[in-house]
């Protein structure tokens, strides 16, 4: 009976429980934003300075006392880097700083830089790479009228997964955390392709190529394959609409259709055949 009911017992992936408790904190802390939001007028310079700063060192004290390598001691210092955000969002509100978002983006990213390298917590790049690309996308995104802020983006983030996946390799952990970088790569190098064609575009496809490439020589996950191929999908999707003339709607349409199924079948020969594992 025992071994009855234990076959419907589910198996749960090693990286899930971290990320259980990595969003339930982030929605505790997100709850604390709300009721400072909330209760801003009634509350005084001192409490708006001091709730930030106590958290963000109630936080980096329970990360010391239980270990940075410890479950409970990354969820401290996750929460570290959330309070160091904190505060400069109240410190932007205070002094009316706050009038550019990359100023408080930049601010943040330069702050969770020393912080995840001290702390080495994965999490925490993840929350770097975040404001990171708030910074790259509110300031160049403003600054920049002809789209080259994407490059910019692209760069950033295909930097990040290159040190992703060495770090991966080296460690011999699994590549699962690149695939944040790889998409916001991949999205950038995607709307600057669609929007300049030309040289432009087959830069962008031989990039998701080489990428794609890379996933099956180094068996990186057939989920990084996957992304290449709908990054690849979604420019040739574009280039066949926009050249088929409008009266032939239907042959665009199963064109598109083509495309798309022969990609997954083709992630799926690979993936079956173990030249592309997770």
């Amino acid at each position: 009976m025992k071994e009855f009911f234990a076959s419907f017992k589910a198996s749960l992936p090693a990286w899930s429980a971290p990320l259980c408790g990595v969003t339930g904190v982030s929605l505790f802390l997100a709850g604390i934003v709300c009721f400072v939001a909330y209760n801003w007028a009634e509350l005084g310079t001192l409490y708006k300075f001091g709730l930030p700063l106590v958290g963000l060192l109630v936080c980096a004290g329970g990360a010391c006392i239980k270990g940075l390598e410890s479950g409970v001691g990354k969820v401290f210092s996750f929460s570290c880097g959330f309070f160091v955000g904190l505060f400069w969002a109240v410190y932007g509100q205070v002094y009316q700083s706050g009038a550019f978002v990359y100023e408080f983006c930049l601010a943040w990213a330069l702050c969770l830089l020393p912080l995840a390298v001290l702390a080495g917590n994965r999490w925490l790049w993840l929350l770097w790479a975040a404001a990171s690309n708030l910074y790259v996308l509110s300031y160049w995104g403003n600054t920049t009228k002809d789209g080259y802020f994407f490059v910019h983006l692209f760069g950033l983030n295909i930097l990040c997964f290159a040190v992703s996946e060495w770090a991966a390799r080296r460690s011999g952990r699994g590549g699962w955390f690149s695939l944040f970088f790889l998409a916001g790569a991949l999205l950038a190098c995607v709307m600057y392709g669609v929007g300049f064609w030309g040289s432009s575009f087959w830069t962008a496809f031989c990039f998701m190529l080489l990428l794609g490439v890379y996933a099956c020589r180094f068996k990186r996950g057939a989920t990084q394959l996957a992304f290449c191929a709908l990054a690849m999908d979604i420019l040739l999707a574009e280039r066949i609409i926009s050249s088929v003339p409008y009266s032939h709607g239907m042959v665009s349409v199963l064109l598109v259709l083509a495309v798309f199924i022969f990609s997954a079948w083709a992630v799926y020969f690979l993936s079956i055949r173990g030249e592309c594992r997770e």
